[in-house]
């Protein structure tokens, strides 16, 4: 076995090699069939394990899958669909002969399309439908290009404006000259349209986001590249202490494990779905773990989505024309907004991540697990210490639930 890895170490066949060796000897062919028996139990019991097997493929598509092997040994990481729609005619994809060239509504394209999304499912190269400009048929292509952003800061004080820099860092805002020159960086984004593609792939991995502002004018922004602030000192800037201000419970999702992306996903959602609010200067209410929202044209609603360890929480502020005791509005739109995104990317990016709801008093702290109580618990009745009194759950729940509380001893 030493003499095989050692003779298969730097062949590309190195990667195939499947648990221990069969050997087969012609001077020993009264043992064949013993040997040949295990063989075949061992390949069908590897094969078994390859994702979607036993599926029913066109031979073609085995044709097509190699010309793909050919274009990465060729260090080709990338292909627009036009050159992907070429290879697929030479490997004998339908195509109609009466056409002069490939339509986009070919059965080419329909068979090519299923074919590319089958080889995205089972990981052999990376297919977005709804941006199909190019096929990514080399991971290293998109490290390449989270890298241009990622790890920017290893090469900042040579290739970046430091004014540019500080406003990435301030403000979240990637300016188009900013992009320019950390995409320089990698000589394999060769053309324009590739960085146009690289940078909505970011945006179809929620790495980056477009915001338009009052104005209309539209930046791309980058959260998780914003600087910390703290809590109190982004809230400051609202005024949400007022006698004028009503802040409901929060409603606080609770993670055995949360890893910061995730949230960063999460925040999207709320991005794509809601306003966001803008601070004095007309700048987005982005920050690092935060975000604010504007729920009504007129300012008066707002959201807040916070992260803290493993748990993601919110609250809804109320801005008043006098003085007011309790939140009055109902929620609970929100509250299935976040539970039912948290489901689909758990669902898109295969993961099984257990959560339970908690609600809290207003003015209790959103990253302390300290009285808080559970959504669906069976605890009828919680004290706060923030102001001396106690809360009921009923109570607590009005805000982010529609229906009338029930007992059920499940979680979520």
């Amino acid at each position: 076995m030493k003499s095989i890895i050692k003779l298969l170490r730097h062949n590309t066949n190195f990667n195939h090699i499947r648990g221990l060796p069969y050997f087969l000897s012609n001077k020993e062919a009264w043992n064949h069939d013993s040997k040949l028996k295990k063989l075949r139990e061992k390949i069908l019991e590897v094969a078994m394990n390859i994702p979607k097997w036993e599926d029913n493929l066109p031979t073609r598509w085995i044709v097509l899958e190699r010309e793909i092997e050919n274009q990465i040994a060729k260090e080709k990481y990338i292909i627009s669909y036009e050159e992907a729609q070429k290879l697929a005619e030479n490997c004998s994809f339908p195509f109609s002969k009466t056409d002069s060239k490939l339509s986009a509504n070919s059965k080419t394209d329909s068979e090519l399309d299923s074919f590319l999304k089958y080889e995205h499912e089972i990981g052999n190269l990376i297919f977005f439908e709804k941006i199909k400009r190019y096929i990514i048929l080399e991971p290293k292509w998109l490290v390449t290009v989270f890298k241009c952003f990622v790890s920017a800061t290893e090469f900042q004080s040579d290739f970046v404006d430091m004014k540019e820099w500080s406003q990435l860092e301030s403000t979240g805002i990637l300016s188009d000259s900013l992009i320019t020159k950390l995409f320089e960086k990698e000589v394999r984004l060769h053309s324009p349209e590739q960085r146009k593609f690289a940078l909505q792939v970011m945006e179809t991995f929620n790495i980056i986001v477009k915001h338009t502002n009052k104005e209309g004018q539209e930046n791309y922004y980058m959260p998780c590249m914003i600087k910390a602030s703290s809590y109190n000192d982004i809230i400051s800037k609202f005024n949400i202490n007022s006698s004028t201000c009503t802040r409901s419970p929060w409603f606080r999702l609770v993670f055995k494990f949360l890893p910061p992306a995730f949230f960063n996903h999460i925040l999207m959602t709320f991005i794509k779905k809601y306003v966001v609010c803008p601070t004095k200067d007309d700048k987005p209410s982005f920050y690092r773990g935060i975000g604010i929202f504007n729920l009504d044209k007129n300012d008066c609603q707002k959201l807040i989505v916070c992260l803290s360890k493993n748990c993601v929480a919110m609250q809804v502020w109320e801005f008043h024309n006098e003085e007011q005791q309790i939140c009055s509005g109902n929620y609970s739109y929100i509250r299935q907004h976040l539970e039912d995104n948290v489901n689909l990317i758990q669902k898109k990016y295969k993961m099984n991540i257990e959560y339970t709801s908690y609600l809290k008093c207003p003015k209790g702290m959103y990253d302390k697990e300290a009285e808080q109580i559970a959504c669906y618990g069976i605890q009828m009745k919680i004290s706060c210490s923030e102001h001396g009194a106690s809360h009921t759950l009923e109570e607590l729940r009005t805000t982010w639930f529609e229906v009338s509380l029930f007992i059920c001893n499940g979680e979520k």
